[in-house]
């Protein structure tokens, strides 16, 4: 998931520095040609695709939309190809349909298939994200009205008269829009994997990361491997093994009750050590859940309920944090807080 997006915004900021080199430096010598912007658009519908397939997670049980993907993707090439071949042709009537006809149709398709992905996903009911999918509509709206104000008025852009810089200007608008209200929903509160600036400063090293089944087996594999790690590093006079065994079975526990519903499904465990810190990373398969909709075991209506308590214990020893999908989740032991955790009951 984070490589999609990581891979989405620098394809945007290719796009934006290709354009600003091309109209800097060649004065639009080489995007002004007809045949490179549709070349460019269709390649950017590709990456667009791929990072529906991958959003928010790949559906293993869906291989028909894969199989749609790759239906959109063969008939983007094979119009590369064709394009390719008339331009070397000269043949100007039949570039002329392919650029005023089959290239758009094309983009429709395209974008008609990245939305339709996206809705057949949001029916699995991602819990922490269908919230926040509802401000990406308004988001793409809200664009594509300012788009429109914006090209509309040439005093405001006289320079945006091409179609493909619209588009990206479009996408840009889209892209900061969506990442603003993403932070505003994941990352400005308490339940949601964060940091603050001070993290950018320390100097955490990774010392442990293992994957398994998730599975009983799977699971005993890695708690054995954590509590070697445990005794290696000497965390006993840190952290009483008493709370380490709460940590360990927890956050391991749920991650097989939530992300072991498939028989190829994993649990990886990462730990990071700095010089005040211990971070253990635990992710599993699952579609996660909504941290904020935890409910507090404390309430008269919830005493008698016997599940539901780890993550409140967990919360009251450490600091637990969970990536916007809810099924990674990050557990931070401050070592310069070790002799308080004997006050907890």
């Amino acid at each position: 998931m984070k490589i999609s997006f990581s891979i989405l915004a620098g394809l945007f900021s290719l796009g934006n520095l290709s354009v600003l080199i091309d109209s800097s430096f060649f004065q639009f010598q080489y995007l002004t040609n007809p045949h490179s912007s549709p070349s460019f658009l269709v390649i950017f519908s590709f990456a667009l695709l791929n990072f529906g397939l991958q959003f928010p997670t790949y559906f293993r049980n869906r291989p028909s939309l894969s199989f749609l993907v790759s239906l959109v993707l063969g008939a983007g090439i094979m119009l590369l190809l064709i394009d390719w071949g008339l331009s070397n042709e000269m043949n100007p009537l039949a570039s002329e349909v392919l650029l005023h006809i089959f290239y758009p149709c094309f983009y429709s398709v395209a974008f008609f298939v990245f939305g339709f992905i996206i809705s057949i996903k949001l029916r699995f009911s991602f819990p922490a994200i269908t919230k926040f999918m509802y401000s990406a509509y308004t988001c793409v709206f809200l664009s594509f009205l300012f788009s429109l104000f914006l090209f509309g008025n040439d005093a405001y852009t006289p320079n945006l008269n091409r179609y493909y810089l619209q588009f990206l200007v479009f996408s840009d608008l889209c892209f900061l829009l969506c990442f603003i209200f993403f932070l505003i929903h994941f990352s400005f509160t308490s339940d949601y994997l964060t940091h603050p600036f001070s993290y950018l400063f320390e100097t955490s090293k990774k010392i442990f990361e293992d994957y398994n089944d998730a599975s009983l087996e799977g699971s005993r594999d890695l708690k054995q491997n954590l509590w070697s790690l445990y005794d290696k590093r000497n965390w006993k006079s840190i952290m009483d093994s008493f709370w380490f065994q709460i940590l360990v079975d927890e956050t391991l526990d749920n991650a097989l009750e939530h992300g072991g519903k498939r028989g190829d499904d994993t649990i990886t465990v990462h730990v990071f050590e700095s010089p005040r810190y211990i971070d253990v990373y635990v992710i599993d398969r699952g579609k996660g859940f909504n941290p904020r909709l935890v409910p507090n075991p404390l309430t008269t209506d919830r005493k008698m309920v016997s599940t539901g308590r780890g993550i409140h214990i967990l919360k009251k020893l450490f600091i637990v944090r969970w990536n916007f999908l809810g099924n990674e989740v990050c557990i931070r032991i401050d070592k310069s807080k070790s002799e308080n955790w004997k006050s907890f009951h």
